[in-house]
């Protein structure tokens, strides 16, 4: 890499920071060789969630996503570990919520904002430059992109931890047509640490260093179809998403990052059972539809406050469950409140 490369690429690192990136790293467009196999391997043992989009070989391979890409900028955005919304108490109906990644405006619209203010300033630097960007629902696997630019190490939770924000970050990257000097990988600092293993609910976190995505309470309470009912079982406090292997880890015991105001919590995110409940899809937007937890709709949302009427035992959600029972709805949200209703009346025998 020559000194103007360089010059670029610090040139990108501060207005990074300019615009409110709290961090960034750079890696080469080389198939990413270990995540290939980590796939193919989560595949074999139907440990895959099928969340995510595109096929092993464009998550492997960013040159089947962009032929010219010559570089990839892998950025990070911290978020809350704390609000003080958090403490919102209510005698009469429990109160549930969504995961610290679903607090304050969708942070999908956060970090597009971010990658198209760094892409018009890359495209304003390099004439004629090819720039790709992508969050979350893009092809590459934005943790391990991340990973590879020495954003942070991997924990054995699989969540990317960053030194000064922890594992409470956002991911993004952009796919460049220009070779920049790459960032090295950061060596994992977990040692022998088992903390989110054995916190682990539902068991997904594996001794061996594996992860069983379709065992992740975050995806059981995004996914539709779960039948399993020792894992319906342990839905609990949450109605999108988990975060207790992050709750746990001494990584993010001192960290709580409050440098994006539109991240924080207003309290809508931790809603009591009883409001959820009788809700209809319109209202369910108008109230929650700001959340990044919103995109997957009020039935799976009402399934999960049924799930955690369950586990609680709140008798005071028999009437609104007995309400969605006999209106009309999908086979899964019906099937989990009639064995809700059943195990909530025989409280009463």
């Amino acid at each position: 890499m020559n000194v103007i490369q360089e010059q670029l690429k610090q040139k990108i690192i501060a207005y990074a920071q300019d615009i409110g990136i709290n961090k960034i790293g750079f890696t080469h467009v080389e198939p990413f060789i270990e995540l290939e196999q980590e796939l193919k391997k989560r595949e074999t043992l139907n440990y895959s969630s099928g969340l995510t989009k595109g096929s092993i070989e464009e998550k492997v391979n960013p040159k089947l996503i962009m032929q010219n890409a010559q570089s990839i900028i892998s950025i990070a955005l911290a978020y809350p570990r704390i609000s003080s919304m958090q403490k919102i108490s209510n005698h009469e109906s429990p109160h549930v919520q969504f995961a610290r990644s679903s607090w304050g405006k969708d942070y999908h619209l956060i970090m597009e904002d971010k990658l198209a203010k760094l892409k018009s300033f890359l495209e304003s630097e390099v004439e004629g430059i090819e720039v790709l960007t992508m969050v979350d629902t893009g092809k590459l696997d934005d943790r391990a992109v991340a990973l590879r630019a020495g954003i942070g190490f991997s924990g054995k939770n699989s969540n990317v931890i960053a030194e000064s924000f922890g594992s409470y970050i956002y991911l993004g990257e952009l796919l460049i047509s220009v070779a920049l000097p790459p960032d090295s990988p950061i060596e994992s600092l977990c040692g022998s640490c088992d903390r989110c293993i054995k916190a682990c609910p539902s068991q997904a976190i594996l001794p061996n260093g594996g992860f069983n995505e379709r065992r992740c309470l975050s995806y059981v309470t995004q996914s539709k179809d779960i039948e399993d009912e020792t894992l319906l079982k342990k839905v609990n406090k949450y109605v999108y998403g988990c975060d207790i292997c992050q709750e746990v880890c001494p990584f993010n015991r001192e960290i709580d990052s409050h440098f994006h105001e539109e991240m924080e919590c207003s309290g809508v995110e931790f809603p009591s059972i009883a409001e959820l409940l009788p809700l209809t899809q319109k209202e369910f937007k108008a109230q929650f539809g700001h959340l990044a937890g919103s995109w997957r709709g009020v039935s799976v949302i009402k399934r999960n406050a049924i799930l955690n009427a369950r586990f609680l035992k709140y008798k005071g959600a028999i009437p609104a469950i007995t309400t969605i029972l006999d209106q009309d709805g999908p086979h899964w949200l019906k099937k989990a409140a009639q064995i809700a209703l059943d195990d909530l009346n025989k409280l009463d025998s």
